[in-house]
């Protein structure tokens, strides 16, 4: 589920927060404090001597940190002849007063460059630079890309926002066949057609500009997202050719209706914030799978589209304060009734104009988790216990098997130690008088007394056995 980037809004203010931060004056005042430390002063005192004409690696080796080197807010006003700085991969140089890029050319292994914040009017000498992937120019005084970046094929991300940029044109990005980021917001530019030769462009941000009247966007088939925002215009078109799209910020604008975005069934966050809409009753078609919803500062009457709204059943975030019709006033019990009704048609809602909702149903979840973290550590405890059992008995059963092994060695032993002969030899007398007695019969057979037996066994016993 896509996170909202809307801070909280209450009814009466519905400002929304922008999802980044384009303040010229925040991004002036981080770089005019940052103070040039006194190797950098070293390092822009030799680059006055032009006898020396490069910075030192020595005098650079404080500011790098693996394979960045990190010369932000050093007070550089001159790029000079860089030496070869072999393994770094990121160039810093940005908040300082730079009004030129130039002297990169022995860094071609760069990937990423950030001269952001400094007096740069023109782009250029970045041909060397076959690997660079990011480059950050917010904040300088740009006011065309002309053919700076033609060379730059495998440029990924790519920020121009907030210079002064007037206008932008197809040929300008034809080298960025591998471009997926563009910033261009906070400039002076009433066309963005150019932006359709970027085949894999992703993420479009172009607020804050002049652009009013008809926005065609129909071929930039893998855009992700797009911020249009506080601008003039009154249709897009495209849109629906792209199924990809999952935030669109179209606050600020003047769109009158929803029926020029088409059918947008990726979308999940959708800022139409301030503008002339009137009605919401066909998004739940074309945004069957919204969760993020803001149409604050609008002409939209509730009334009809709310039965239609609440088909959005993803729609987990709401904001929609300042849309009361004009012919009537509505008393603060009307709307306290409103917010009720959406309460109750929308139970999946968890904001609504930036409060949070059903507070006591995330109270009923706290405590069904609770239970069932207890049952859970409970039957831990119980599956521990028959653990312990089980192994107590395995060792039972080892100390027997051992006991078993041991009697059976004995008796082994004890059976193994008997002789297998016997120790003497019978005389031939005993064995005749043994093999007589076993023919004739062992014992007499006789009914009398236990005396006459006796006599009897005595007389059979000297009768067979004396000498």
């Amino acid at each position: 589920m896509a996170k909202s980037q809307h801070g909280e809004e209450t009814a009466a203010g519905c400002q929304t927060k922008v999802t980044r931060l384009h303040s010229t004056q925040v991004a002036r005042s981080a770089c005019s404090k940052a103070k040039p430390s006194a190797s950098v002063k070293d390092v822009t005192a030799d680059n006055r001597d032009t006898s020396k004409g490069q910075f030192s690696i020595e005098k650079l080796d404080g500011c790098r940190s693996g394979n960045t080197l990190d010369l932000h807010g050093k007070g550089i006003k001159k790029i000079r002849s860089f030496e070869k700085l072999p393994g770094v991969k990121i160039l810093d140089l940005s908040c300082n007063s730079i009004d030129e890029i130039e002297n990169l050319e022995n860094n071609y292994e760069i990937t990423e460059l950030k001269l952001y914040g400094n007096n740069i009017r023109k782009i250029k000498n970045l041909e060397r630079l076959q690997e660079l992937q990011i480059l950050q120019l917010q904040f300088n005084r740009i006011t065309s890309i002309r053919k700076g970046l033609l060379r730059c094929r495998k440029l990924q991300r790519l920020r121009l926002d907030s210079n002064q940029l007037i206008c932008v044109e197809s040929r300008e990005f034809s080298g960025l066949s591998q471009l997926t980021s563009l910033d261009i917001s906070h400039n002076q530019l009433s066309d963005i057609t150019a932006v359709n030769a970027l085949p894999c462009l992703e993420e479009l941000l172009a607020s804050h500009n002049k652009l009013c009247g008809i926005i065609d966007l129909s071929k930039c088939n893998k855009l992700q997202e797009l911020d249009l925002s506080n601008n003039k215009i009154s249709e897009v078109r495209g849109l629906s050719l792209l199924e990809t799209v999952t935030i669109v910020n179209l606050s600020g604008n003047v769109l009158c209706s929803t029926e020029c975005l088409g059918s947008l069934c990726s979308l999940q966050e959708l800022n139409l914030a301030d503008n002339q809409l009137k009605s919401v009753c066909s998004f739940s078609e074309q945004f069957p799978n919204l969760e993020v919803l803001n149409v604050v500062n609008n002409y939209i009457d509730f009334r009809d589209g709310l039965k239609s709204l609440a088909q959005c059943f993803h729609l987990v975030e709401l904001n929609l304060a300042g849309n009361t019709v004009e012919t009537s006033e509505e008393t603060e019990e009307e709307q306290t009734m409103n917010l009720m009704e959406i309460s109750y048609l929308m139970p999946q809602l968890e904001r609504l104009d930036g409060v949070p909702l059903n507070p006591s149903n995330n109270e009923k979840q706290n405590a069904s988790l609770m239970q069932k973290s207890t049952l859970a550590s409970a039957s831990l405890e119980s599956t521990q216990k028959i653990a312990s059992c089980l192994m107590d008995f395995e060792s039972q059963m080892e100390d027997l098997q051992k006991s078993l092994a041991e009697r059976f060695s004995l008796v082994k032993n004890l059976m193994e130690s008997l002789p297998k002969k016997l120790p003497f030899k019978p005389s031939r007398t005993i064995s005749k008088r043994l093999t007589s007695v076993t023919s004739s019969g062992s014992h007499p057979q006789t009914s009398c007394r236990s005396r006459s037996r006796i006599e009897e066994a005595r007389s059979f016993a000297a009768q067979h056995f004396e000498k």
